[in-house]
Formats: C-alpha cells, sequence, structure tokens
C-alpha cells in the first residue's frame, strides 16, 4: 500500500465518524425542537447538554482531520478538492463522497439551528406583543446607546399555568 492510500483511508475513517455523529446530532436536533414546541423544558435541558457533548467531540475529529491533511500535504492552503488528486481515482471518489455528505450534513444542521431560532424568536416577539398589551408599563422612555427607543418590559408577572 502507498503512503498516500493509508493517508487517504485514514481521513475517509475519521470522515465516516464524522458523518456517524452528525447523524447522531441532527436526530437530537429535532428532539430538541419538538421539546421547545411541547415545552418539556428538562428533556430539552438533557437534549443540549448532549449536543454540546458530541460538538466536542466532532470539533476533536475535525481537529484530527486536518493534522492529518497537515502531515500529508505540509500546506494548510490546499483544500479537500486538490488533495484528493494525490489520491488514487477509487480513493479519491470515496474521499469525496464522504466528505459531501458531511457538509450536506452541516449544512441541514444549520437549517436546522435557523429553524429552532426562527421559531424562539416568532414566539417571543408574539408573547412580548401580548405583554405589551395586556400589561402596559408605565416608566420613562429608555434610549439605547444607538438612540433607539427599548420597550419597557413588565417588571415582574405571574402567569396562568395554562399558558
Amino acid at each position: 500500500m502507498v503512503k498516500s492510500d493509508a493517508v487517504a483511508l485514514r481521513l475517509n475513517d475519521l470522515l465516516c465518524k464524522e458523518n456517524e455523529l452528525l447523524n447522531v446530532i441532527l436526530t437530537e436536533q429535532r428532539l430538541i425542537r419538538e421539546n421547545v414546541k411541547t415545552r418539556e423544558w428538562a428533556q430539552l435541558d438533557a437534549g443540549i447538554y448532549r449536543i454540546q457533548k458530541m460538538a466536542e467531540e466532532f470539533k476533536t475529529l475535525e481537529t484530527q482531520r486536518l493534522e492529518v491533511l497537515y502531515q500529508f500535504t505540509g500546506d494548510e492552503s490546499l483544500d479537500i478538492y486538490q488533495i484528493s488528486h494525490m489520491f488514487s481515482l477509487d480513493m479519491r471518489q470515496t474521499l469525496l463522497e464522504s466528505f459531501r455528505l458531511m457538509r450536506q450534513k452541516l449544512s441541514v444542521s444549520k437549517i436546522e439551528n435557523n429553524a429552532l431560532s426562527e421559531y424562539i424568536r416568532v414566539t417571543k416577539d408574539f408573547l412580548q406583543g401580548i405583554f405589551d398589551n395586556a400589561v402596559p408599563q408605565a416608566r420613562n422612555t429608555v434610549y439605547s446607546n444607538t438612540g433607539k427607543v427599548i420597550k419597557a418590559m413588565p417588571e415582574s408577572l405571574v402567569l396562568d399555568q395554562i399558558m
């Protein structure tokens, strides 16, 4: 086996591990979104903790992959497509497919994060609008550092459990 084939196998192994971890992360992200929608806060907290652990593990795998690439090429400016041409055709196709899958899963993860963020933002704005109308605060106008008016927030509020 040529040295480049051994490196390609190592890279592919790391990419496969990253892909498997991303599958678990994506599943966990969907569960987190459902926990937010159903207001299951204990499960949400546990899910966030699990995702943080998996993100650390992914970062470790990514660092290992970049170290292998740097040791092989000695050049940080090369991307995966340029490096793949140093390997045999079969290994090149395998590596590029694994890399494509990883990027695709990262994009899906980003979309999932944005969807959850947007859901939380819309819900927050909706509830804030209700609170502003139902419980107006009689305070002076407050301005931000940029000169924009900051809406007064309720000092305290007791909510019924139904909400």
